[in-house]
C-alpha cells in the first residue's frame, strides 16, 4: 500500500508542476477550488487520527503498567526527543545556507481565487484532542472502564478504516493541486537544489542518530553494541523495502532474538512495544523537513519557544499515534498547523516530502529498537535467561 501511495504521489507530483505551468486562470480557479475542499476534508481528520490512535494506546495499556512498560517508554520518549532536537539543531545551521531568504515567497505569481469555497471545520482542536486523549485513553485503563476501553478500540477502527478508504486515497489527489498552485505561482522550481540538500541532511542525521543510539546503548548496557547492530541489518534492509515499521516488526524480532546475549523474554516485549512507541528516525525527518518548509515559505525559522513546542508535542505524536498506514506525518500535520502555523501548501510539502524519505525513516525506527532493547535488558533481563536462551538455541541447531 505505502509503495503503491509513493507511486500515485510521485505522478501527482509531476503531472502538478507540468499543469501549473500551462493552465489558463480559469482552470487553475477550479484547481484551487479543489485543494480547498480536499483540505478541509483533511483538516477534518486530523484532531481525530490525533485522539484515536492516543487515546486507544493508553486504553491498550490496562494490565500491562509496570516498571518495565514504563521506563520503556519514557526511553522511547525521551530517545525521540533527543533525536528530534538534535535534527532541528542541524537543520537549523545548515537549512538557512541552502535558501535565499524567502526570494521564492516573495516572488510568488497571483493565482485567481476559487470559484467556491466549502468550509469543513474540524470537530475539536489538535491540543484539545490530545488533552482529550489522555484523560479517557487513562480513564479506559481503570478496572470499571470495559465499557469506555471498547468504545476507544472500537473508535480508532473506525478512523483507521477512514484513513485507509478516504484519507490516503485523497492525498495524492491533494498533491497533485498543491504542486500546481506552486508550478503557478513559481515557487517550487528554484527550492528544488534545497530539498535535495534537505535529503542528504535527512539521511545523514537519521545515519547518526543510529550510531549515537548504539554507542549509548554499548556504555549503558556494558557490552558491545556490534552483535546486535549487525543482526538489525536485515530489519534495516527490510524497513526499507516495505516502507513499513508494522511490517518489519516481525523481521526486528528475529533478528533481536538472535543476540544471545539479551534475554529472550526483554526482547519479546520490547521489540512490539517499540515497533509501535519508538519512531525517532521518523521524527526527525519530520523535524527537518518542517524546519526546510518554514525557512523556505516565510523567509525564516520559527522562534526558539515554538521550536521548543514543536519537539515536545511532535515527541508525543511519535510515541503514542504511530503505526498509521501512510506514515506518522499524519498525525503530525495537526501540530505542523497549530504550532508552525503551516496552511495547505506548507502541508502538501511536508506530505510529500516525508513520503519520499519514509523508506529511510521505517528503517532507522526499527533498527533503533535494538539499541532501545539493550538499554531495557540492561536493568530488567535475566543473564541466566539468556544464558539458558543461547543454551537451547545450540541444541536445537
Amino acid at each position: 500500500m505505502k509503495f503503491k501511495l509513493l507511486i500515485w504521489i510521485l505522478v501527482a507530483i509531476g503531472v502538478g508542476l507540468i499543469l501549473g505551468q500551462f493552465l489558463p486562470s480559469s482552470v487553475l480557479a477550479g484547481t484551487e477550488s479543489v485543494r480547498v475542499i480536499l483540505s478541509g476534508l483533511l483538516q477534518f481528520f486530523i484532531p481525530l487520527i490525533v485522539f484515536a490512535f492516543i487515546a486507544a494506546g493508553i486504553a491498550e495499556l490496562k494490565g500491562r503498567i509496570g516498571k518495565m512498560l514504563s521506563f520503556s517508554v519514557i526511553l522511547a520518549y525521551a530517545d525521540t526527543v533527543i533525536g528530534i532536537s538534535l535534527g532541528v539543531l542541524a537543520a537549523v545551521v545548515v537549512i538557512p545556507n541552502l535558501v535565499d531568504g524567502g526570494r521564492a515567497a516573495q516572488e510568488a505569481n497571483p493565482l485567481p481565487d476559487p470559484f467556491f469555497e466549502l468550509e469543513i471545520d474540524p470537530p475539536l482542536a489538535v491540543i484539545s484532542a490530545l488533552i482529550l486523549a489522555f484523560v479517557l485513553g487513562l480513564g479506559a485503563t481503570w478496572e470499571k472502564s470495559h465499557t469506555l476501553r471498547t468504545l476507544l478500540l472500537e473508535f480508532r477502527d473506525i478512523v483507521l478504516w477512514a484513513i485507509q478508504k478516504i484519507v490516503l486515497p485523497v492525498i495524492p489527489f491533494f498533491i497533485l493541486v498543491t504542486f500546481v498552485k506552486l508550478s503557478a505561482e513559481g515557487e517550487i522550481f528554484a527550492n528544488i537544489p534545497v530539498f535535495g540538500g534537505m535529503f542528504i541532511l535527512l539521511i545523514c542525521m537519521q545515519w547518526l542518530w543510529l550510531i549515537i543510539e548504539y554507542s549509548v546503548a554499548g556504555i549503558v548496557a556494558r557490552r558491545s553494541p556490534l552483535p546486535m547492530a549487525k543482526a538489525m541489518v536485515p530489519a534495516y534492509l527490510t524497513g526499507m523495502g516495505t516502507m513499513s515499521s508494522a511490517v518489519t516488526m516481525p523481521v526486528a524480532l528475529r533478528q533481536a532474538k538472535t543476540v544471545t546475549s539479551i534475554d529472550s523474554r526483554v526482547t519479546d516485549f520490547t521489540i512490539p512495544l517499540f515497533n509501535t512507541v519508538h519512531q525517532a528516525c521518523a521524527g526527525i525527518g519530520i523535524a527537518i523537513a518542517a524546519m526546510t518548509v518554514s525557512v523556505i515559505t516565510t523567509g525564516e525559522l520559527p522562534g526558539a519557544a515554538t521550536i521548543v513546542v514543536f519537539i515536545l508535542l511532535l515527541a508525543v505524536i511519535e510515541v503514542g499515534a504511530v503505526g498509521i498506514p501512510g506514515g506518522s506525518i499524519l498525525a503530525s500535520l495537526g501540530i505542523l498547523q497549530s504550532v508552525l502555523g503551516f496552511g495547505d501548501p506548507e502541508i502538501g510539502l511536508m506530505l510529500t516530502l516525508f513520503a519520499i524519505q519514509d523508506s529511510f525513516a521505517a528503517a532507522g525506527n526499527v533498527t533503533g529498537d535494538g539499541a532501545l532493547t539493550m538499554i531495557v535488558n540492561r536493568f530488567f533481563g535475566s543473564p541466566d535467561e539468556a544464558e539458558a536462551t543461547r543454551t537451547k538455541d545450540t541444541t536445537d541447531a
